[in-house]
């Protein structure tokens, strides 16, 4: 999963209307020389608090709402409250959230289904202007797309992703307390950025150096710059200066990424509802075109990074 970042975004989950028990942590939230200077323990707990809220209300909403915005909206809540999760593991029980990121990412795979259908249409679409072959295709991916939607909403509202979060704060909380950690969040934020960021050149300068690269390759080098827009999104209040650069370097590696990671994804989602087309010469002919602009995509993903700046 690529987001895009917005340190906006960010700001107003951390400054919004959340609701009346994390209202006056809010309002401290906002000053972020306040939150720099947290140990920890407590930084943890202010920075999810919010997103917890946003999660809960959201799932709420399902009860009456079943729109793709209210689940794209989850589905990036979850997203960032994997990433604190990840961001915080060097100091958690590191099988436990494992376990707990694994959760979160399930449900946001379930709150993504109806955007990865859309996906799926707007990119066979384009190809159905050469092929009418693939007009059965597209025609089911949209009425898989309607019905997305409800039963990701009624799936979600069963799965009590809030009795989830209430206990894995709980545990996390409880575990930060008792490491004894006396960084602040300042020095434990910029630590992770910087181990991050350099994961990130490592993987690109490795990829910019083999004469081919397969999608698994490009594919780590996506994961690892979504880790690090995750921790500059999440760590943004105490991270106002200073990595201009890495936000530059960043968003030119995704973007050399992005296209390719919506062609995988919809022959993901086309080999899931391949049962419901009954048409394998279809199907197949799909599955092909996908194939040849995946290699296309990603000869072009190479040829950016490597255009990019890296480490000697």
């Amino acid at each position: 999963m690529t987001l895009n970042f917005d340190p906006a975004l960010v700001r107003k989950s951390l400054s919004g209307s959340l609701g009346p028990y994390v209202a006056p942590m809010q309002t401290r939230i906002a000053d972020a020389f306040f939150l720099r200077d947290q140990p920890v323990a407590d930084a943890f707990i202010m920075l999810t608090a919010p997103l917890a809220s946003e999660a809960f209300q959201q799932t709420e909403l399902m009860a009456e709402r079943t729109d793709g915005e209210l689940l794209e909206r989850l589905r990036s809540t979850l997203g960032r409250l994997r990433a604190l999760w990840w961001a915080f593991e060097p100091l958690l029980d590191e099988k436990e959230a494992r376990v707990v990121r694994k959760r979160f990412k399930r449900l946001a795979d379930i709150a993504g289904e109806p955007h990865e259908l859309d996906a799926a249409c707007d990119l066979l679409s384009q190809a159905d202007k050469n092929c009418a072959r693939l007009a059965p295709v597209v025609r089911t991916l949209r009425q898989e797309r309607r019905e997305a939607s409800a039963a990701s909403c009624v799936t979600l509202r069963k799965a009590h992703d809030d009795v989830l979060l209430r206990r894995a704060l709980a545990s996390a909380r409880r575990r930060l307390e008792a490491s004894g950690e006396d960084r602040t969040l300042e020095e434990f934020a910029r630590q992770r950025v910087s181990l991050a960021d350099d994961l990130l050149s490592r993987r690109e300068h490795r990829a910019a150096k083999m004469k081919r690269v397969d999608a698994k390759t490009l594919r780590s080098i996506e994961e690892a710059a979504t880790k690090l827009q995750c921790l500059l999104e999440l760590f943004a209040p105490v991270l106002e200066r200073g990595h201009r650069h890495t936000m530059t370097h960043l968003l030119a590696a995704q973007s050399a990424l992005v296209r390719l990671h919506d062609v995988l994804a919809s022959e993901a989602v086309l080999r899931r509802v391949a049962p419901a087309l009954n048409d394998k010469d279809a199907v197949d002919e799909a599955v092909r075109w996908l194939n040849k602009t995946a290699r296309a995509e990603s000869r072009a993903a190479l040829k950016r990074l490597r255009a990019l700046p890296h480490p000697v």
